[in-house]
């Protein structure tokens, strides 16, 4: 893995805007530092409606993207974290929100989806994932200034749920039904590839970890890579 300057597409999820553990700022260095023609953003951008604990870098970010859609072709794909936020977010920088976004290029067919949608524990257990989220930002203000606990924590849970490969093998199977080539996913926190018989699947990780990862699209090649 290693920084790109220039691709077609750029695939994004997972800023969680409002926590302690976004990284905003970075994010937004990167964002002028890489030259692209397309910006898909995958999921979670928010972490909730609570606007009042976004920080002077998430609103910055969030015009940044904004001033980019204006010039690019900007897409937002509705992640778990991002519900009742969609009509603002779309109003704010008159970007289009999508459930799921499927494209074509090269006679090959690809999907872009946030991955919550293939979370079982997700799902059955909606007030237990609440309760949880609500801890774990609670520990993010008594955590060291580098959030190391709060992403150890995070880390951690999600290898106990063994949410990445759950995720993956779900996502798969939707590609087969979509009879897509590609899939891509965010909402794990966990950057991966996989391959199975012609779908291959990619997740792009998040921004609230060290480092963040990203993906870049230039027509069938696809790569994974690090921002420190």
């Amino acid at each position: 893995m290693q920084k790109n300057k220039k691709t077609h597409t750029l695939i994004i999820s997972d800023f969680h805007l409002g926590t302690k553990v976004s990284r905003s700022e970075s994010l937004a260095n990167f964002l002028e530092g890489i030259d692209f023609k397309k910006l898909i953003l995958l999921g979670d951008i928010f972490e909730d409606l609570n606007f009042k604990r976004l920080r002077k870098s998430d609103w910055d970010l969030l015009f940044l993207i904004g001033k980019i859609s204006k010039k690019k072709r900007v897409i937002w794909v509705e992640g778990n974290h991002d519900k009742g936020l969609t009509n603002f977010f779309s109003t704010f920088t008159k970007i289009r929100v999508h459930k799921y976004y499927k494209w074509k290029h090269n006679n090959k067919n690809y999907v872009a989806i946030h991955g919550h949608q293939f979370d079982n524990f997700l799902i059955n257990n909606a007030v237990i994932s609440v309760v949880a989220n609500q801890i774990y930002n609670a520990i993010q203000f008594f955590d060291f200034r580098d959030k190391r606990i709060s992403r150890f924590i995070k880390r951690r849970s999600k290898g106990w749920l063994r949410l990445s490969n759950k995720v993956a093998k779900r996502a798969i199977i939707y590609a087969k039904i979509l009879q897509v080539d590609y899939i891509f996913c965010g909402h794990t926190h966990r950057a991966m590839s996989k391959k199975d018989g012609s779908v291959s699947y990619y997740n792009c990780g998040c921004w609230t970890d060290l480092p963040s990862t990203y993906i870049t699209l230039d027509g069938d090649k696809v790569d994974i890579l690090e921002y420190k």
